[in-house]
């Protein structure tokens, strides 16, 4: 019986490819690559020296707005669209009154108890 296994099994062997125990799996490029030319007049250059000129011009222009101790232009149009303090005021009073008599409803709504009820042994 052992002879027929090692005879099928030296047909397998025969049958299969034999690879050699190191080979290669990747490609190289033997031409040099050609880059492209770089210099500063790439467009992230050209927008960095835009974005850098464009924040110091908005610097200048909060420094001269704001020398004479008033308030810069932005703050005020910003004030412009706030609730002034004594409507805030107005509503804090109202929601105190309110508040107020909510607690005192719950107070009394708490406190209330049920007539007391007498009952008779024979109402005849």
């Amino acid at each position: 019986m052992n002879r027929f296994w090692n005879s099928r099994f030296s047909l397998f062997a025969s049958r299969t490819v034999q690879r050699p125990s190191f080979f290669r799996n990747y490609v190289t490029e033997s031409s040099s690559h050609k880059f492209p030319k770089e210099g500063f007049g790439a467009p992230i250059w050209r927008k960095t020296l835009g974005v850098v000129i464009l924040g110091l011009l908005w610097y200048q222009a909060d420094q001269y707005f704001t020398k004479k101790g008033e308030k810069h232009p932005v703050t005020k149009w910003i004030e412009t669209l706030m609730v002034p303090e004594s409507e805030y005021k107005r509503r804090n009073l109202v929601h105190l009154y309110l508040s107020v008599e909510a607690a005192k409803d719950k107070v009394l709504f708490g406190e209330a108890r049920l007539p007391p009820i007498y009952r008779l042994k024979d109402p005849e």
